[in-house]
Order: C-alpha cells, then sequence, then structure tokens
C-alpha cells in the first residue's frame, strides 16, 4: 500500500536452467528500499547453492531447495514487517513502546535499522532478552540465568 496497491508475494526462486534473487523473487512494498539489500543475500545463498550442487556435495535440486527454505527463512519476518506496516497505519501499541523505548538511545536505533536493512538478525533484535534490556525490565549486563553458588 505505501507504493500504491502493488501485490507482495514469494515465488519460487529456482527452476530447470534458471535461480531468481532479490526483488525478481520476492515482492514486498518498496517502502524501505530493501531490494539491493535482498538481491546481495540472495545472491550469495544461492553461490553456495550451486557450489554445492555442482560440486557434488549434493543433488542440486537439494542444494537449491535448499536455498529457498534459507532465503524464506532469513526474509519473511522482514517481510511481514514491511507488508504490515507499509499501509501506513498506525503501529500497534507495543511496537509503539518499543519505539519509544529507542528514544535517546543511538545504539538501538541503529540495531533497529540494522534490521530493516538485514545487518542485524530479526530474532536478534526483537529477543526477550533483547526487548527486556531495552524496555529497561532487565539490566543486559546481567547473565541470562542466575548463577548458583556451589554447595560444599
Amino acid at each position: 500500500m505505501g507504493a500504491g496497491n502493488r501485490p507482495n508475494f514469494f515465488r519460487r526462486p529456482f527452476g530447470p536452467g534458471w535461480a531468481l534473487v532479490g526483488d525478481a523473487g520476492v515482492h514486498k512494498d518498496p517502502i524501505t528500499a530493501q531490494g539491493i539489500t535482498d538481491a546481495f543475500r540472495d545472491a550469495e545463498l544461492l553461490a553456495r547453492a550451486l557450489d554445492a550442487g555442482f560440486s557434488g556435495r549434493m543433488p542440486l535440486d537439494t542444494a537449491l531447495r535448499g536455498y529457498e527454505y534459507r532465503r524464506n527463512e532469513a526474509l519473511k519476518p522482514l517481510y511481514d514487517f514491511i507488508v504490515d506496516h507499509a499501509a501506513m497505519e498506525p503501529f500497534d501499541p507495543a511496537f509503539q513502546d518499543v519505539l519509544a523505548a529507542m528514544r535517546g538511545n543511538q545504539d538501538a536505533v541503529n540495531r533497529f535499522f540494522g534490521v530493516i536493512q538485514n545487518t542485524v538478525p530479526w530474532d536478534e533484535f526483537f529477543s526477550p532478552k533483547n526487548l527486556s534490556a531495552l524496555m529497561g525490565l532487565t539490566d543486559p549486563d546481567l547473565p541470562a540465568e542466575p548463577e548458583l553458588a556451589d554447595a560444599h
């Protein structure tokens, strides 16, 4: 919706004698200018799959199915985010709380934009541990699990 009424979709990224990367394989609203980043990531994943298939380490079809899986796994959370927010509707209250918590925290802002540009993994930024620290619910320097003293 952000760039007009354009469809958002995933395509199967390979077939006999051809393969797709970037926007050719997945179309989503261009609001985040994500296309070239996706194309570079996909080209790297595809190159690894082709190497595995052509070298005989695995059947080419298996390697290409692996490429499709890894592409989808890397892209799906951000794809959903972009599709949900490209309509320019207000963010849900929980996400507004995350944005408010980043105010004045340049490191958090940089990491969030790293998520948008695929340099910070979605699952890392939106992990319960990171969100808890960002929201001030936990101390980010404390271990996730308390260490228990040995009872000797």
